[in-house]
């Protein structure tokens, strides 16, 4: 549910503000909304609101962030979230993350007239063809990857598909997946979200290393270089290559790639690795992609 004025607010509902004037695609931005996740799981069986009205932007492909979030309350504390909205901000209602919160999942009424937004869609972790479909329709056919060759687009969404079956055989979890983008074309930059709400990277991968992978942010760093997997090689075949491709797709097209777990950020830009602790842990892993001048 959406209200579009601070003057909206339920004086009755406990009230999250948020203090960033922007909120961008990347770790200050996260960790504003890992912010509110920690203040509102204090509270059960209870409605919360959380006004972005005072932000100036917000990127909309974070609403699939937003999304899990909400989810993942709900499920666990009987938590309901209200979002206020600023006037102007209606890439929400565009984008679908309205009709989520307003309970009509997928099916969102309003059209993106501006065609600037990658559906706020919610996945089944078991729905792997569903999610191909999505980044080959959706994703790779949006406007703003016009310029992309067929060829590299075929090569990037088969590494799209591994990150996905990932979270079905490592994440441990019945949650579903969710994603969301967003095109500037202004700044001819397209930015695009996928989170789970499963175990994280660190567990699994600190069992592989026998303990010598111990933080999040080296989970994180580990799982994009070389073959590095924590799958049963002689049973499910090479692997480890979706994230490792997609960052190397980054860092030869100017573009970047953030990964969060845990209490991990990590931003691969430019052959760069700048690592990021979170003021609280993510519920489960995020995938930021930016791709820039396409």
């Amino acid at each position: 549910m959406a209200a579009s004025q601070t003057n909206f607010l339920l004086s009755d509902k406990p009230t999250y503000t948020i203090s960033l004037k922007e909120i961008e695609t990347n770790h200050a931005g996260v960790s504003e909304l890992l912010k509110f996740y920690e203040w509102a799981r204090q509270y059960k069986y209870s409605s919360v609101q959380l006004n972005i009205s005072p932000c100036n932007s917000m990127d909309a492909n974070l609403s699939a962030l937003l999304l899990a979030i909400v989810h993942k309350l709900k499920a666990e504390n009987k938590i309901y979230v209200f979002l206020i909205l600023a006037d102007g901000m209606n890439v929400f209602m565009r984008n679908g993350l309205i009709a989520h919160l307003s309970g009509k999942g997928n099916a969102n009424p309003y059209t993106d007239n501006r065609e600037s937004t990658i559906p706020c869609t919610v996945f089944d972790t078991t729905d792997d063809e569903g999610f191909c479909q999505y980044v080959r329709r959706d994703f790779f056919g949006h406007r703003g990857l016009l310029n992309v060759p067929s060829t590299t687009k075929i090569n990037l969404t088969t590494h799209f598909e591994e990150i996905f079956v990932n979270v079905l055989q490592h994440a441990e979890t019945t949650y579903p997946v969710f994603t969301c983008g967003q095109y500037f074309p202004e700044k001819n930059v397209l930015k695009f979200t996928l989170v789970d709400l499963g175990q994280g990277f660190l567990k699994k991968i600190a069992q592989k290393t026998k303990g010598e992978v111990n933080t999040d942010n080296q989970a994180i760093i580990w799982s994009t270089y070389d073959l590095n997997t924590t799958k049963d090689i002689l049973t499910f075949g090479p692997g480890g290559t979706g994230l490792k491709e997609l960052k190397k797709y980054c860092a030869e097209n100017d573009g970047s790639l953030h990964i969060s777990s845990g209490q991990g950020y990590v931003n691969f830009l430019k052959g760069k690795t700048m690592e990021y602790r979170l003021p609280a842990p993510m519920p489960g892993s995020l995938v930021n992609l930016i791709f820039r001048k396409i």
